[in-house]
């Protein structure tokens, strides 16, 4: 089985789970157990080569001369913000986010046709199409898909965490990574923002409340450059009106790693 026909599956599982009844399914014996067991033999999820990978289209700086891509992720999370009053008057102020960072290495690559009539069939890159998939997932339930991953494959998608620090810096780190040939104790970054653009309005929908895109480089660490891509969610709402003192907005996003 390829990736394309047992990511679409994934997709229906995805939105089954995120009813809570479902999760009491998955036990030894079960059909839904036989159903994960089936789809996902001999089907690579994780640590895929990734030479061959090409950076996106953006308007965003290219990673810098002698750098290759060492970590494909998806990134699915909250960015938080705080707000002075709950008044219009008050603009959210970000204090930084949390993800946590999924490998997508198999993706890479692999295209999917988004038009049904033959005559305007066109090709676009799944993993570009999953940050707005999954951001309609609860974050609870997309746990519990990658713990079931996990179970019946033995291949942990979690490679890496993203927080900021208490000083406000924006940390990516991969130490507890279960890739070995990619995953050193250098395989963090610090970083700061390098470039920014605002986030492409989407066919279909126009302005969305997406967060920017961003290149990131090195402060400390071992990894040089990050870009956060393709994002879908994040963006605060334009002013504080009826809104709490701290809270965090969904978003999922590709992060592209270099060094």
């Amino acid at each position: 089985m390829n990736w394309t026909t047992a990511i679409l599956q994934t997709v229906v599982l995805c939105l089954y789970i995120t009813t809570t009844s479902a999760r009491n399914h998955f036990f030894p014996g079960s059909i839904y157990n036989s159903i994960l067991t089936n789809l996902f033999t001999n089907l690579d999820l994780i640590n895929c080569p990734l030479g061959d990978t090409s950076f996106p289209q953006s308007t965003l700086a290219a990673p810098s001369e002698g750098l290759s891509l060492q970590f494909l992720t998806l990134g699915r999370g909250t960015q938080n913000y705080t707000c002075a009053t709950n008044t219009n008057a008050s603009i959210p102020e970000a204090i930084g986010a949390t993800a946590t960072l999924f490998d997508v290495s198999c993706l890479a690559g692999l295209d999917v046709d988004t038009d049904t009539d033959d005559s305007d069939s066109q090709s676009q890159s799944l993993l570009h199409l999953l940050p707005d998939v999954l951001r309609s997932v609860p974050l609870g339930s997309a746990d519990f898909l990658t713990n079931l991953l996990t179970r019946f494959t033995g291949q942990n998608l979690v490679i890496g965490t993203h927080y900021f620090t208490s000083d406000g810096v924006p940390f990516f780190d991969f130490r507890s990574s279960s890739d070995s040939s990619r995953s050193t104790a250098d395989s963090w970054i610090a970083a700061a923002k390098d470039d920014d653009m605002d986030a492409p309005a989407k066919p279909g929908y126009g302005i969305t409340g997406d967060v920017a895109w961003l290149k990131l480089t090195r402060v400390e660490g071992g990894i040089s450059e990050v870009y956060r891509l393709h994002t879908s969610g994040g963006a605060a709402p334009a002013t504080c009106e009826g809104m709490p003192d701290v809270f965090t907005v969904d978003y999922t996003s590709e992060y592209w790693f270099y060094g």
